[in-house]
């Protein structure tokens, strides 16, 4: 495995693991747009669920 950096082509394990690193970005964003197309909503009821920080901070006196 290898590409080119300023015409020179390099190859090795730092190679590698930015190939692999690239591909996994891809996933993780492709899984992330999916999830959007699927259940365009879901961000919305996400952002209204009351956080465990708020719960806690809401003492009654």
């Amino acid at each position: 495995m290898s590409f080119n950096i300023a015409g020179n082509r390099v190859e090795g394990i730092i190679v590698q693991a930015i190939s692999s690193g690239k591909s996994t970005a891809q996933q993780v964003v492709q899984q992330q747009i999916n999830e959007v197309k699927n259940d365009p909503a879901k961000n919305m009821r996400e952002m209204q669920q009351p956080s465990g920080l708020s719960s806690f901070l809401d003492i009654k006196v």
